[in-house]
């Protein structure tokens, strides 16, 4: 055997080694492992507290602004009629001309 085809075949030996011993530990600690690449991946990715001054809306229980729309062809004044059993969600688009 010529010492090229030795070495070539001391790398692959040592290859499937450290191949076997990464997927042993894999095996054996992947949850723990995942568990840690997740925690590192996520862990700046939320802030504890919004310090911006971007304000999204109306707060909860806050009283609707009044508006001026139609349904159906007929004038709405007061969303107290669209409002049903589970609440209501309110989408406005802005500057749209039809």
């Amino acid at each position: 055997m010529s010492a090229q085809a030795s070495s070539f075949k001391r790398l692959a030996l040592i290859g499937l080694g450290l191949t076997t011993v990464v997927a042993g530990l894999l095996w054996v600690g992947g949850e723990n492992i995942a568990r840690a690449v997740k925690q590192q991946l996520t862990s700046d990715m939320f802030v504890a507290k919004d310090g911006d001054a971007f304000d999204p809306g109306l707060p909860v229980g806050a009283r609707f602004p009044a508006l001026s729309a139609r349904l159906n062809a007929m004038p709405v004044t007061d969303v107290s009629r669209l409002v049903g059993d589970k609440g209501m969600i309110f989408i406005a688009v802005r500057s749209v001309d039809w």
